[in-house]
């Protein structure tokens, strides 16, 4: 059978990829059946009838659940596009019909969640409460694909600094927000706080809490020890999780290198202080990432102000 634009449009509906893609996400008919308030034979009917149009599995069922077959992967890489765009009509026509209201999905690193995001969604709140704001915290590697298949409408983090030689950069259009610096921290209580002439060195026979190896942030703290001539230290926990990291260093021996702007609340609230080193860590800049294909609906527009502002 020879697929038409105008076959598909007759026999396909979007409720069809809906639930396509949530059985997907789910791995289960039942667990799609309970997020979309459906029963399971429904579920499974919608998916029966999409093998049945395309004349091929799309799933593979086994003891742990679901999972898309070959041409099920390509079906979901379109209908997510697909799911994208209508919530963005979906947001269009609501802010034409009530004002503003929709969804905003953001990627984000665990830094820019700490603290630049709460006060955008702050502001966001203030002037259009009933926007939902669903937030996905990742490395850049796994945000940037899902900014470009439409599972999120925005990704905040680090501009990476190979950026224009990336695959991604046709794809995606970057706004710069502000210039993020790090800081070497630990608790407040630390006994090389209260040292007149800190250096990295002295610092580098404590346990350190590091970057996990993957992550962008990792490459700065490599190669910030190797500008000092020091080898990355031993006695070493590879963590992004900003809480567990809080309560490791409350041992008062552990340092880690953070973005000034996560650790700025934490230090505020004593439970850790700053190094003086002397010098500025420079991170680089924080951008707001977006797909310069499709056009942002009006919640996006308007959290992506309201980064800004923030």
């Amino acid at each position: 059978m020879k697929y038409t634009d105008s076959s598909i449009t007759r026999k396909l509906k979007f409720h069809q990829l809906m639930v396509f893609e949530q059985v997907v996400l789910s791995g289960s008919m039942l667990r799609a059946s309970q997020m979309l308030n459906l029963t399971q034979p429904a579920v499974s009917k919608v998916i029966h009838d999409l093998e049945v149009y395309f004349d091929s599995p799309l799933l593979v069922r086994g003891n742990r659940g679901v999972v898309p077959t070959e041409l099920g992967e390509l079906v979901l890489k379109r209908a997510k596009l697909l799911m994208a765009e209508l919530r963005s009509l979906t947001d269009e026509v609501n802010a034409f019909q009530e004002g503003t209201s929709g969804h905003v999905v953001v990627g984000t690193l665990i830094s820019a969640s700490v603290s630049l995001l709460p006060k955008a969604i702050r502001l966001l709140k203030q002037r259009a409460p009933n926007v939902m704001v669903s937030l996905r915290v990742g490395q850049m590697d796994q945000l940037f694909p899902a900014v470009e298949v439409g599972d999120v409408d925005l990704v905040v983090g680090r501009v990476p600094d190979d950026w224009r030689w990336r695959d991604e950069a046709n794809s995606l259009t970057v706004e710069t927000l502000y210039s993020e610096e790090l800081c070497i921290v630990a608790g407040a209580k630390h006994p090389l706080h209260a040292s007149q002439s800190l250096t990295l060195e002295k610092l580098h026979p404590f346990p350190w809490v590091l970057p996990t190896r993957e992550s962008l942030l990792r490459r700065t703290a490599d190669k910030l020890f190797a500008e000092e001539g020091l080898s990355v230290p031993s006695n070493v926990v590879e963590s992004l999780s900003i809480l567990t990291n809080l309560t490791l260093m409350q041992d008062q021996e552990t340092v880690a290198l953070m973005p000034y702007e996560a650790a700025f609340p934490f230090a505020e609230a004593g439970l850790l202080k700053v190094f003086k080193l002397g010098k500025s860590l420079a991170f680089g800049d924080i951008g707001c990432f977006s797909a310069s294909g499709r056009e942002l609906g009006p919640a996006a527009k308007l959290f992506r102000e309201c980064l800004k502002e923030a």
